[in-house]
Order: structure tokens, then C-alpha cells, then sequence
């Protein structure tokens, strides 16, 4: 384990959970924060582990599953850098945690012990109101994830997932790079994986062409309004 260097407390300090916070309050947060690095593969916390930590994700993608007793696996969300997650267990009052998490490519994670980062919420008042609102713009991403599995086709869905993979405000042509595997993006998007091969094929028709993990999209614009057609209309 490491401990924060200035590059990492920068990234920190522009996260939803953290931005804003004067630097003594922040300090105060993350002293026992430490950085670990993980290989892909790695495990940050199984089902029903007791929780002492919360996580914050400086670089690479981590995967949150359930195992279901079938021994499928749901994937209940998919990691990006500055996303914090397991913090919801702790503030909740729960004993272990509902999930399991594994980095699926090489990470480096700010690892947050509960402990003495409640104790400076119980004495900061505004900040408990922050970060109640960063956990519900967390809830907002979530409702609004299941309410593309439910009403858009699988090519849209593969669309937005594209045009969430762009630099905001991205116009005209560009290209992306898948961050992981193709099995573990149709699972996010509640597809099986020949359901991804054939939505990346009818994306063509609207300018969409890839060469292995490299994606190209001639206009972002036609893109991003193909997500809000109504195909059936």
C-alpha cells in the first residue's frame, strides 16, 4: 500500500464525492486512506466480508457482481476512474458487504477506512449533506441505467454506452477504445454476447465501425440522436 501523492489528492479533490471540500476537511477525510494496486483479476472485497472500507477508483475499471445461486453472475455496475463505491454499505449500517467487486484491468484504488472517516462526518454536518447528494446522483445514474435495459434496443443501448465513453462535449468524428472485454460490456448492458456482435453490426448504418477494441464513430451528433429514436415509431 501506498500512501496519496499530489497527482492522486488532485483526482481526489475533482471526484463528486470530495469536490469542494476545503483542504483541511479533506485532509482530515483521507489520512488513513491508503493507494493499492491491483492486476486484472484482482479481488477488492467478496460477499459477505465484513466492512471496514470504502473505495475510491484513481485508474482502471473495477466490476461490482452478485453470484446468483444458479452460478450465474449479474454485473450491478461497472466501475470508471473517480467513481467511489461501497460507501453506501457503510453509511447504512451494514455488516458485510452485498456484493462483490473485481478490477477487470490493471487499477490503482484509494482504499478508505470507515472508522475515522465517519468520525469527521459525525463532526462536519455540511459534509454528510454532500455526500448524501452524491450518493443520490449515484441512484439517479442507476434508474436511469435500468430504464435503458427495459425500453432501448440493444443497438441504442451499445450507443449510449459509446457516447458515455466520450470526453463531454466530443462533436464529429471520433474514436474510442473499449476499456474492457466485450463479454463484460454486454453484460452491463443486459446482453449476451452474440446480442453485442449483432448490435455493433446494425450501428453501421449509422456510421459506426470498429477494428477489434477500437471503435470509430463518423458523427457523434447522429449517434447520439439514434439513442433517442423511437424504433418502433
Amino acid at each position: 500500500m501506498k500512501y496519496l501523492n499530489a497527482e492522486d489528492k488532485e483526482k481526489v479533490r475533482r471526484t463528486p464525492l470530495f469536490a469542494g471540500l476545503h483542504d483541511d476537511v479533506l485532509d482530515q477525510l483521507l489520512k488513513e486512506g491508503r493507494v493499492r494496486e491491483f492486476s486484472r483479476g484482482g479481488m477488492l472485497f467478496m460477499r459477505g466480508e465484513p466492512v471496514s472500507r470504502f473505495f475510491l477508483l484513481l485508474e482502471g475499471w473495477v466490476k461490482v457482481f452478485r453470484d446468483t445461486p444458479e452460478g450465474d453472475q449479474v454485473v450491478v455496475a461497472v466501475m470508471k476512474p473517480g467513481d467511489s463505491f461501497a460507501q453506501a454499505a457503510i453509511f447504512t449500517g451494514r455488516k458485510n458487504f452485498p456484493a462483490s467487486a473485481e478490477v477487470v484491468s490493471e487499477a490503482r484504488v484509494l482504499e478508505i477506512p470507515a472508522d475515522p472517516f465517519m468520525s469527521v462526518l459525525r463532526q462536519e454536518p455540511d459534509l454528510a449533506i454532500k455526500i448524501l447528494g452524491a450518493l443520490s446522483e449515484r441512484l439517479v445514474e442507476l434508474v436511469q441505467h435500468i430504464e435503458r435495459l427495459q425500453f432501448n434496443s440493444t443497438p441504442q443501448r451499445l450507443a449510449g454506452f459509446l457516447i458515455d465513453l466520450l470526453a463531454e462535449g466530443t462533436t464529429g468524428e471520433a474514436t474510442v477504445k473499449l476499456p474492457y472485454d466485450k463479454s463484460l460490456i454486454a453484460a452491463r448492458l443486459g446482453m449476451k454476447p452474440e446480442s453485442l456482435s449483432r448490435a455493433l453490426a446494425k450501428l453501421k448504418r449509422v456510421g459506426v465501425t470498429s477494428s477489434g477494441s477500437e471503435v470509430t464513430i463518423k458523427d457523434v451528433g447522429v449517434l447520439h440522436d439514434f439513442c433517442c429514436l423511437d424504433e418502433d415509431a
